[in-house]
């Protein structure tokens, strides 16, 4: 076969292909939260009805599961005293003298598993930047995920 045989025929099967519009991934940025608007080059803006959503990037609930242990019971005083005041077999008053309480473990755990539902705050918001796929024919684009993570404003409380 020669040469300019096969280059044909590759420019024809690329052809083909480059016809029916594959699957394609792009980069964009968020302009508008409500309605939903991802501007993907300089003249394109994507309107909502272009857009689908995956959970990475739009607020919803979710189960999870947590397991801890409790901490050791460590401020908790076992060998402390309390005063008291006795009375005699006579019924006569007594010494006023302290008694010492009984020992108990302060070294136990408690193991802590359950299954929560938490809102994941994870919609999109102005100046995120997105990776879409464009789906075959062009006409669609599957919004994956942000190119860096949320933007956060959240208040964060931490146990220590």
């Amino acid at each position: 076969m020669s040469n300019q045989f096969e280059e044909a025929l590759k420019m024809l099967a690329v052809g083909a292909v480059n016809s029916t519009k594959p699957s394609t991934y792009l980069y964009g940025t968020v302009v508008n939260i409500n309605p939903l608007k991802i501007k993907i080059s300089s003249n394109i803006i994507l309107p909502e009805s272009f857009l689908t959503l995956s959970n990475n990037v739009v607020d919803h609930y979710e189960d999870l599961t947590v397991s801890f242990q409790t901490e050791e019971d460590k401020f908790l005083n076992p060998t402390h005293t309390h005063p008291y005041e006795d009375t005699q077999p006579n019924g006569q008053p007594a010494a006023k003298t302290t008694q010492t309480t009984a020992d108990f473990d302060t070294t136990h755990k408690h193991e802590i598993k359950h299954k929560i539902k938490v809102f994941r705050h994870l919609g999109l918001q102005v100046n995120e930047k997105v990776v879409l796929l464009q789906m075959a024919g062009g006409k669609q684009f599957y919004v994956l995920d942000r190119v860096n993570p949320p933007i956060t404003n959240g208040e964060y409380l931490w146990y220590q």
